[in-house]
């Protein structure tokens, strides 16, 4: 008989469940180019810009290269829930806090990846407008913040082929404008390497929290890894030998991809910080070149354009979809529920926050990071990679636990997150520790035992009690 609390959980979907072998289709090359697509944005610009002068170019660079490791470490462990088990994470995350507890750590996911979509739709809309003036005369910017952000909702909601085959095109495009905007700048302002790199900065920001705001980029991406990886082309005899049998394309894709892309604009930005002072790419843009270069001028803008385009489609738009669906699965498809984040991103206008990006993505990090532990000490320690996939779509189930939410995520994720009030540089460091020591204990000795979890060892001679009278 179903209980009460049961009543309304929707837990299948189209869009939800586990791939098939037919729809692993991205090749290890192609996730490459899929992660630089990703990774390719003005976010990483604009931070390398912000955190000048108060550290030097060189430690700037560090702490990118630091903190992006970081993250790619972690893609990769993460991202083994999507090659192994074929679920994304909105539905993975349901064996952590139970089938609506789910919902918590999915709305602070999502909110993130909504809000960037919005400032990155308005960056990219930014260069339009100044493309469109620049030929036309004409200019208007809410429009092309709605045609645009339309444009890229569109292509969302075609889904993973469509993105995949979007990124081919527009990854190396990226990359190589990017490449040339340096060299002008370095030329128009008489930069070298050497001069930069030998710079100092004038303090007030420690390098613990030039880390953080760094792996604040794409934290986000860590917890849904999932999402892409279950589309990555893996044989069945890879996906159940070794860890890095089934893990080694998608450490490449996300290693390369990433840290290349994200050093590569870091660079950028830090020139372009200290050659204007300036951290607004476009702003950057035109005053390097609007006078002396007006058709190169207009490429780079077109860069902004891909850049923005590339990233909001796969990072902000597709993974909001999915948490989205997971809402209502039997309601709402992919397609609707993108054009739905779409809609929230633009109407909450982020970029009238432009100017705190270090900060914005402290707070992120310090919010993700105890979803990220959490996910961590639940996979690898408990389950051992192991997983009841029926279970999860089981209205029920053995993820249900106390009124279907997991009382020992909820427990260790409170601590975890408030500690970064008391050591804000090093939020993520403490958040993913605490979270993922506290989590272990408590679902080991206390909920495991109470809701017998079949892919977690309990001591022999332990009791069960009944479901119903715990807590």
């Amino acid at each position: 008989m179903q209980h009460s609390q049961d009543k309304g959980i929707s837990l299948t979907g189209k869009d939800i469940m586990p791939t098939t072998e037919k729809q692993r289709h991205i090749s290890n090359f192609g996730f490459l180019l899929l992660w630089i697509g990703i990774a390719v944005q003005l976010v990483t610009f604009i931070l390398g810009a912000q955190l000048y002068p108060a550290l030097s170019p060189a430690e700037i660079l560090i702490t990118c290269l630091i903190g992006n490791l970081f993250v790619a470490a972690l893609l990769t462990l993460i991202g083994d829930i999507g090659i192994r088990h074929g679920v994304p994470y909105a539905v993975y995350i349901r064996a952590c806090f139970g089938y609506l507890g789910t919902h918590i750590p999915a709305f602070f996911r999502a909110v993130p990846a909504i809000f960037w979509f919005g400032f990155q739709t308005w960056m990219g809309a930014t260069a339009l407008n100044i493309i469109v003036e620049m030929l036309t005369g004409y200019s208007n910017l809410t429009l092309w913040i709605v045609l645009f952000g339309a444009v890229q909702i569109i292509n969302t909601a075609m889904g993973i082929n469509a993105i995949t085959k979007f990124e081919w095109v527009a990854a190396p495009s990226i990359l190589v404008i990017g490449l040339i905007l340096q060299v002008m700048v370095m030329n128009q302002h008489d930069l070298t390497f050497g001069k930069l790199f030998s710079m100092k900065g004038e303090g007030g920001v420690s390098l613990g929290f030039a880390i953080v705001a760094q792996m604040g980029a794409y934290i986000t991406m860590a917890l849904n890894a999932p999402d892409f990886t279950r589309f990555l082309k893996v044989s069945k005899q890879d996906q159940n030998g070794t860890w890095w049998q089934a893990n080694r394309g998608s450490f490449w894709g996300h290693t390369i991809g990433l840290i290349s892309s994200m050093l590569i604009f870091t660079i950028i930005g830090i020139t372009s910080g200290v050659a204007t002072g300036n951290w607004n790419p476009i702003e950057v843009m035109v005053q390097t070149l609007g006078k002396d270069s007006p058709l190169l001028l207009i490429i780079c803008l077109a860069f902004v354009i891909l850049a923005q385009w590339s990233t909001n489609i796969s990072a902000n738009l597709l993974p909001p979809g999915y948490i989205i669906v997971n809402f209502f699965p039997r309601k709402i498809n992919f397609a609707t529920a993108a054009v739905i984040a779409g809609i929230i991103g633009l109407a909450i206008q982020p970029w009238n926050y432009a100017a705190y990006i270090p900060q914005i993505l402290l707070v992120i990090t310090a919010l993700l990071g105890p979803i990220a532990g959490i996910m961590f000490s639940d996979y690898y320690l408990l389950r051992k990679r192991q997983l009841n996939v029926d279970e999860l779509f089981k209205v029920g189930g053995q993820y249900k636990y106390w009124n279907n939410i997991n009382p020992a995520a909820v427990v260790a994720y409170i601590p975890a997150s408030l500690s970064v009030l008391a050591a804000p540089d090093y939020g993520f460091i403490t958040a993913f520790g605490i979270s993922a020591i506290l989590y272990y204990p408590l679902m080991k000795h206390w909920i495991a035992k109470i809701y017998p979890q079949s892919e977690i060892h309990v001591s022999p001679g332990s009791t069960t009690k009944k479901k119903e009278e715990v807590i």
